[in-house]
């Protein structure tokens, strides 16, 4: 099974708006849970320098704009972060386009958990989330504005691939830690061509439910869950793209937490994400999603030793 510690290293991505507050409440409860080491807060500016015309008028008055972010940061976490027991924080300010610092300072410090606030309106104040996905080294939360603190009812989309099973085990680890309902399901498809059966389309999408539940039975057999209840269903892609089937599913059954596993490079540099998490990225804007890889047994030498 899945061993939470392997997330030792958390980032939180602010971008100094009113979403601040709810995101870092959500890394707090994040970091408990996970029982994170270390934390860092993270905001990136296009600039710290002041118009020269600011600095003339008021050359005594004004402190180094870096100093001032990081005092306006730490006043919001020490309002809003709990700090877990052993848990070291720092705070960062970084300068240039925010989407390559974030990716740079996730590599600088090895860093296992990134958290993104995802805004309803989709602007991110320059951030590209579906490139932090793609190359960033760790895994993704992507948060809403507003999240719910707890985590009460998780979904795992499967489909049977070993990342489905590492973000299954990392779901029956979320469960024992939090109490929360596990749910995992399967979307299934009725293939073109159907017809040249002889079988209808209803016909047809039965025989591709028993074949996928025979699937599921091999899938989960390979996992020890121990006495650890979740609820696995079905759902027949009858939407333009499977991501919509998936969120759909996931806002019927109310669920505070999607986890999805993403495909892993030989590199701990990056990991790969395909057109589902893609759009979940962009679609699922209410509900937290977790797109999670494979971490430590990918690290690098130098990386291994500098956890150390």
């Amino acid at each position: 099974m899945y061993d939470l510690s392997k997330f030792q290293r958390m980032m939180v991505c602010l971008d100094l708006t009113q979403m601040d507050k709810g995101l870092i409440q959500y890394a707090s409860m994040i970091a408990r849970v996970f029982e994170i080491n270390s934390v860092y807060f993270l905001h990136v500016a296009e600039s710290l320098e002041l118009p020269a015309e600011i600095q003339e008028k008021y050359p005594d008055l004004i402190a180094p704009l870096d100093e001032t972010l990081e005092h306006e940061i730490k006043a919001k976490v020490d309002e809003n972060f709990v700090l877990p027991n052993g848990c070291d924080v720092q705070i960062k300010v970084a300068t240039g386009k925010v989407t390559e610092e974030v990716i740079k300072m996730a590599k600088v410090k090895v860093i296992d958990l990134m958290i993104l606030g995802r805004k309803h309106h989709r602007s991110n104040a320059g951030l590209n989330s579906s490139k932090i996905a793609k190359s960033s080294p760790s895994s993704v939360m992507y948060v809403p504005e507003n999240p719910k603190l707890e985590l009460n009812k998780i979904l795992i989309p499967i489909d049977y691939s070993e990342h489905s099973q590492m973000a299954f085990e990392i779901g029956v680890a979320l469960q024992k830690q939090t109490g929360a309902k596990l749910m995992s399901n399967h979307i299934y498809r009725v293939p073109t061509g159907y017809h040249k059966s002889g079988k209808n389309y209803e016909e047809f999408s039965e025989i591709m439910l028993e074949n996928t539940k025979k699937d599921s039975e091999k899938f989960f057999k390979k996992m020890d869950t121990g006495d650890v209840k979740f609820e696995h269903t079905f759902a027949l892609d009858d939407d333009p793209h499977p991501a919509d089937k998936i969120y759909k599913t996931a806002s019927e059954k109310g669920v505070d937490l999607i986890i999805l596993g993403s495909k892993g490079r030989t590199s701990a540099a990056a990991f790969l994400i395909g057109s589902v998490a893609e759009k979940l990225v962009y679609e699922s804007g209410d509900i937290p999603l977790f797109l999670v890889k494979k971490g430590k047994e990918n690290l690098s030498l130098l990386e291994a030793l500098f956890r150390l």
